[in-house]
């Protein structure tokens, strides 16, 4: 697994400790991933959308970082491992095969349709992507729920999924419960929100017992 793949899957392990049985509050850090669109600070991970973004990336030598390409090749991959980032975000449909085969670089696989049958889903899985990147509305629909409810039944492959920069502890509840590995705030987050959103995290409830 690469560092995206890793961290998720510490935190996941992670959450599995529980609440302190003395305090009732959280061992460590929120279980899900916090990240930004650009360098924010106190993000766990961010992204490059623009040159803009991956400049500003590599100067501050951030750990965990991807870019996020229309058109994802083994050269364009082995161009991103080069520059430093450990991921890429693409569509199923931009990514050729083989870049599935790394085991150093993780991929986040955005889906803009999550009513995609079980099928190809189940073939999807094999690939064994980092993230599956669904595109729900907010607030969460009852749809939007069920489809991210079946999509980690389906797969066994953690979330990763844009979200408003004040997005609500209940939206944040339902994902996590979901199977959400990592987040993405929208363009314009602060330090502040990422640090609101972590602390919104850290005081959700226990998720239910499988």
């Amino acid at each position: 697994m690469g560092q995206l793949a890793d961290a998720i899957d510490a935190r996941q392990q992670q959450s599995r400790q529980g609440r302190d049985a003395r305090t009732g509050e959280a061992r460590n850090a929120p279980e899900v991933l916090v990240g930004t669109i650009g360098l924010v600070a106190g993000a766990d991970h961010c992204i490059a959308f623009n040159e803009d973004d991956a400049a500003d990336i590599e100067q501050a030598s951030v750990p965990i970082w991807g870019i996020r390409f229309t058109v994802l090749t083994s050269d364009r991959v082995a161009m991103a491992k080069a520059r430093g980032a450990s991921y890429a975000s693409c569509t199923i449909n931009e990514a050729q095969a083989e870049v599935a085969l790394d085991p150093d670089f993780d991929i986040v696989v955005r889906l803009l349709d999550t009513d995609m049958d079980e099928a190809t889903l189940r073939a999807l899985a094999r690939f064994r992507p980092t993230a599956l990147a669904p595109a729900p509305q907010f607030p969460l629909s009852l749809r939007d729920a069920a489809n991210m409810q079946r999509l980690r039944m389906l797969t066994g492959i953690p979330l990763a999924i844009l979200c408003p920069i004040e997005v609500t502890a209940s939206d944040l509840e339902i994902m996590r419960d979901a199977g959400l590995g990592c987040m993405l705030l929208a363009r314009g987050a602060t330090s502040d929100d990422v640090a609101a959103v972590k602390q919104r995290i850290a005081d959700l409830p226990d998720r239910p017992a499988d």
